[in-house]
Order: C-alpha cells, then structure tokens, then sequence
C-alpha cells in the first residue's frame, strides 16, 4: 500500500509540473475593454500565446516562470506565474503608452542614428519639401499654372517618394537582416526572402516594443518555416 501511494504521489506531482499552465484576460488599464491580439510570452521557455476575441489567453507556465504581455500601442508588462498545482490565474491590465506624433525634438547627443541622418536629409531638400500648391482661392491663376507645371508635377512627386524613403529607412532601423538572423539562425540569401516574404508594416515599427519586433519576427519565421517545408515536400 505505501509503494502504491508513492507511486500516486510522484504520479500527481510529475503531472503537476508537466500540466501547469497560466490562463487569464488582458484588458485595457483605463476602460477594462479586453485586448484581442494582445501577445503573451513565457520569457523562460520561449511559448508564445496570444489572446483572442475577449481578451483571454491561456499558456505552459511553470512555478517563477517570468510572464510578458504585449499589445500595441501599450507599455508592456512582466509577471511572475502565481502559485498553483495545475492552473493559475492572472489578469492583467496594461496602460497605454503616450506617443507625441506631432513634433519631434531632436536633442544634440541624445539623437539615433536614423535622426540624425534623417534630420540632414531634411536639411538638405528643405526648398523641394516646403513647397505647397497654392489656394486656387486666394491665387487661382497661380492654382492653374501649378497644375500643369512639369516643374511643380516633379516636386510633388519627390516629395511623395521621399516620404516614402523615409519610412522605409526607419523600418529598416528596428528590423534588421542582423537581428533577423540572431532569432532565426537565418544567412545569406534566406534572410532576404524571409523578410521579402515578411515585410513590417511603418505603424509596427513605430508602436511596437523590442520584445514585440522580435516575438513577431520569431512567430513569423515559425509560419514561413512550415509553409517552405510544405512545397520542399511537395516539390
């Protein structure tokens, strides 16, 4: 009889520790509305989870298993998993971060390197970048001259690509062949089809954390893995 209730006891505490999971609801700080497609990550194994329509998620969790929650447009927060033998519960409300969109004050020895080249290029094509069309109410004739001005047409147009450039400029600050391949062992010509096949929208790039970029950058490699395994077999 003691061999047999041993041999539950180990039984139940082997399950314990292989069965333990954190489930709970990620809501906003300020209006308690849940978070659909808030990311969770156990920071220790690496499982990412992420919370669905009402603002639920359930993970693999063990005892002092570090917990991260992630959402767009909010601080992040870290949580250690509360005590229990099989499922815990945790809720968490995160607070939304403050973004001056505006204006940006570029600081002397407090500027990136994309600020200060970004700041120089500026700088640089400030005539072509101020020039605005003007009021067809308080100069239509000037209005109609610029219309059809192949000068004016030219200017608005670089205007329009330089904007562009610039966005794509600071993508390329956060997500980085260098940072893509420490996460997925990616080289050479694999890490330009993964990120062709995986481009980071200028929204994400601006909103979301470090933790974020690189939880979507590992999530997506995971996806792209599969889908490439799927037509190697298939070839």
């Amino acid at each position: 009889m003691r061999v047999l209730a041993l041999s539950v006891v180990l039984l139940l505490l082997a399950i314990s520790v292989k069965g333990q999971s954190l489930q709970g609801v990620v809501t906003d700080a300020q209006t308690h509305k849940p978070l659909p497609g808030a990311t969770v990550v156990n920071i220790i194994t690496q499982q990412i989870s992420y919370t669905d329509a009402n603002g639920f998620y359930s993970i693999p969790a063990r005892q002092k298993d570090v917990i991260a929650f992630t959402y767009i447009g909010y601080k992040s927060a870290e949580r250690l998993k509360p005590f229990s033998v099989l499922i815990a519960t945790l809720n968490v409300e995160l607070e939304r971060s403050v973004y001056d969109l505006q204006e940006v004050y570029l600081r002397p020895g407090k500027m990136t390197q994309y600020q200060i080249d970004s700041a120089d290029r500026a700088e640089t094509y400030k005539l072509p970048l101020q020039r605005r069309p003007p009021s067809p109410f308080m100069s239509p004739v000037s209005a109609l001259a610029e219309l059809f001005s192949k000068r004016a047409k030219r200017t608005y147009q670089f205007q329009k690509n330089f904007a562009a450039g610039e966005i794509e400029k600071f993508i390329d600050t956060r997500y980085t062949p260098e940072l893509v391949t420490s996460l997925t062992g990616l080289t050479g010509d694999s890490i330009g089809y993964f990120m062709y096949a995986n481009p980071m929208s200028y929204d994400y790039a601006r909103l979301a954390s470090n933790l974020e970029i690189k939880m979507w950058i590992r999530d997506n490699f995971k996806n792209w893995s599969k889908k490439n395994n799927t037509v190697s077999l298939a070839k």
